[in-house]
């Protein structure tokens, strides 16, 4: 039995994906959640071997607890769990901006706590084309791309002063350039019988709570507008579909994907990846300072 951990699949994108790999007849689905209770929700809706799990990936005392009570063998981890913040700034107890800690920075702490337990196994890891500057859905939707400096700029925010929902784009997309950038770069460090990498662009996904701290208009747009606005824009995809792919680089063979990839919603490797994402310098230097990086050091 291969077990496999999503993170954050109580619902929108993660909740699909935990489904989609559910329904592998060989494979246990742990659902890493921050409430427990949601978590039980979401098992019950879904057909095959699961189990839920505290996780909460804004602590880092969560995710080293996560880590030692984890036993055995692990086949996957699909570090899905994302956040956006379009109304202010929110810090962890651990003093780091929120939108950093949970989608990049625990994400990695995570990745590594686990790696002896991913023995020969795979990381997924969720990257956006909001992270490019001239994406042709994300531009129109106010995303200027990523705006990385370095780790404790981030850490502290981007310490711009943009107004909170450009700063809330702006933290998202930078954090989705980093999860890009930590793909490429884990590749390089570890081989792919080691421990075997990829990301997902999952496109824009009308309906998730991803703009759950807009504005009321702009919610109501988000979740009853953009659904069908969505199918005449590029890029666009469901929750159904880009869990379903997300699921397939889980479970195909790994002859059939690469090391390092960065794959679409199509199933497709993605051609809207920028350039400094493979920058390898960048990528080391990416993941040894996030690494070594001590909350308020």
């Amino acid at each position: 039995m291969k077990r496999i951990i999503v993170t954050g699949a109580n619902r929108g994108l993660g909740f699909d994906i935990a489904r989609h790999l559910a329904a592998q007849p060989d494979h246990t689905v742990v659902l890493a959640v921050r409430d427990v209770e949601s978590g039980r929700r979401a098992q019950d809706r879904i057909d095959g071997r699961t189990e839920v799990a505290e996780l909460d990936l804004a602590s880092a005392d969560s995710v080293r607890r996560f880590v030692a009570g984890c036993d055995g063998p692990v086949a996957g981890l699909v570090n899905n769990a994302g956040i956006q913040f379009n109304d202010g700034t929110r810090w962890t107890a651990d003093g780091l901006e929120q939108t950093f800690a949970v989608n990049h920075l625990n994400a990695l702490r995570l990745s590594y706590g686990l790696r002896d337990r991913l023995r020969g196994g795979r990381v997924l890891f969720i990257g956006s084309g909001t992270h490019h500057p001239k994406h042709p859905t994300a531009s129109r939707f106010g995303f200027r791309g990523e705006q990385f400096q370095s780790i404790r700029n981030c850490a502290e925010g981007l310490n711009t002063s943009e107004r909170a929902d450009q700063l809330g784009k702006d933290r998202y997309a930078t954090t989705k350039f980093l999860n890009m950038v930590t793909t490429v770069a884990m590749a390089e460090r570890f081989g792919a019988d080691e421990l075997f990498v990829m990301c997902l662009d999952p496109g824009l996904m009308p309906g998730t709570d991803l703009a759950r701290t807009a504005p009321a208009p702009l919610r109501f747009g988000w979740h009853y507008l953009l659904p069908i606005i969505a199918r005449a824009l590029p890029d666009t995809s469901t929750t159904d579909r880009s869990g379903r792919q997300a699921a397939r680089l889980m479970t195909a063979e790994l002859s059939d994907l690469k090391h390092g990839g960065i794959y679409s919603y199509d199933g497709r490797p993605s051609k809207r990846v920028l350039p400094r994402v493979f920058d390898a310098a960048l990528g080391q230097r990416v993941l040894e300072d996030s690494l070594a990086f001590q909350s308020g050091g």
